[in-house]
């Protein structure tokens, strides 16, 4: 599935309340934990022994967890706070039934504390049957570019490894933060009952949608 070294492979089940009690997470934490996580295996741990790759001051290595789930539907805040208490990227391969999804942050050390992590931004597959995912992710020459090409795949947009995998985050947002904006003012339209307000507010959407275009077509 994801054609891993098998030196990599780790295999170890860790129980949920590690994660939780590492924070001394809230009851409301808790009870996510418990009711939409069945257990948690670290499948892999991709290290400079594992892969031979060359590990960076940004990734000295990328964790692989495999997460069993209850329900369809994982809350954010399950997978923030696991990658919080873990000071390595982790790509999540989460479970369902017979349905599997790739999901993964883009975070950072904590500029104070760098055994913690300040959580970016998330990017994930959508559901899918097992042998319909296909993902690369040993590629470049150290573990940081194992890590951006991940992340690559996992975002909406098509880009290079020439592109730095920051300036390609922050592209995403951009057009995911028009898409949003259009969507809104397309429901005024349809609620706005003077013309003149309409014909307004559909220049700025035809405004919008042009600025959408110019990213999509970089």
């Amino acid at each position: 599935m994801l054609n891993l070294p098998e030196r990599s492979l780790y295999k170890k089940r860790i129980p949920k309340n590690k994660f939780y009690n590492k924070i001394n997470a809230d009851s409301k934490l808790e009870s996510m934990f418990r009711e939409e996580v069945d257990y948690i295996i670290w499948k892999h741990k991709l290290s400079e022994e594992t892969t031979n790759l060359d590990s960076t001051e940004e990734v000295q290595e990328i964790q692989v967890f495999e997460v069993f789930l209850k329900t369809g539907e994982l809350s954010r805040e399950v997978l923030e706070n696991i990658d919080r208490v873990i000071p390595y990227p982790i790509l999540y391969i989460l479970r369902y039934r017979d349905k599997v999804k790739l999901s993964m942050a883009y975070k950072e050390r904590n500029k104070t504390d760098e055994n913690k992590m300040v959580i970016k931004s998330y990017y994930e597959t959508k559901w899918m049957k097992e042998y319909e995912l296909d993902f690369n992710i040993i590629s470049g020459l150290t573990l940081k570019d194992v890590y951006d090409n991940i992340l690559r795949q996992l975002i909406p947009i098509q880009s290079s490894i020439e592109e730095d995998i920051e300036d390609v985050i922050e592209l995403n947002e951009k057009i995911e933060k028009l898409k949003r904006e259009i969507e809104i003012l397309e429901k005024k339209i349809n609620r706005e009952k003077q013309f003149n307000k309409k014909v307004e507010i559909n220049r700025k959407v035809r405004k919008k949608i042009k600025e959408l275009d110019g990213l999509l077509d970089r």
